[in-house]
């Protein structure tokens, strides 16, 4: 479990398999991860095993978020996964459209990138975001990440922006 000032962050776990089912089909967030897709109740049963393997067998996975004085309720989700068939670990984020702009995704991807570095002991975090998704690069951009290029990635393999952290390179403001 990690925590921030206003937020925490607890790995995905079989029981929140109804908030994630109606987080990753809320229309403003399935638009960016999701492509637009609807998410089956077995793709969110398969992220839930993904991640839980992911926490047993490399150290690292998806958290839930929850802010602090509401900490049974879903608002999001942040963490780190291997971007498909590749070595890379990602960076991943999201909200909720009613606490977008209050700085909580760069406060929750901070505080992954400190566990990715810090714990975990990371040498690289990648990012990515769809080329109109303008609030996630500024996230980013926030973070100190640097654009290394643009990569196709998801359901329909979209251009994505990509930008890259080194544990070098990471500070905690």
């Amino acid at each position: 479990m990690l925590s921030t000032q206003r937020l925490l962050l607890r790995p995905f776990a079989p029981e929140d398999e109804d908030a994630l089912f109606g987080f990753w089909n809320d229309p403003h967030v399935r638009r960016y991860l999701w492509d637009e897709h609807l998410v089956s109740r077995e793709q969110v049963q398969e992220q839930i095993a993904l991640s839980e393997r992911d926490f047993r067998e490399r150290g690292y996975g998806q958290f839930v978020l929850a802010l602090q004085e509401w900490p049974g309720v879903l608002i999001g989700f942040s963490g780190l996964r291997r971007i498909d068939g590749t070595q890379e670990v990602e960076l991943l984020y999201g909200l909720y459209q009613s606490f977008w702009k209050r700085g909580l995704a760069t406060e929750a991807a901070r505080a992954v990138l400190r566990f990715g570095f810090e714990e975990v002991g990371l040498e690289e975090i990648l990012a990515g975001a769809d080329f109109d998704n303008t609030a996630s690069i500024r996230v980013m951009e926030r973070l100190g990440m640097s654009y290394v290029g643009e990569r196709r990635v998801g359901l329909q393999a979209l251009p994505a922006k990509y930008y890259r952290l080194g544990r070098e390179d990471f500070s905690v403001p």
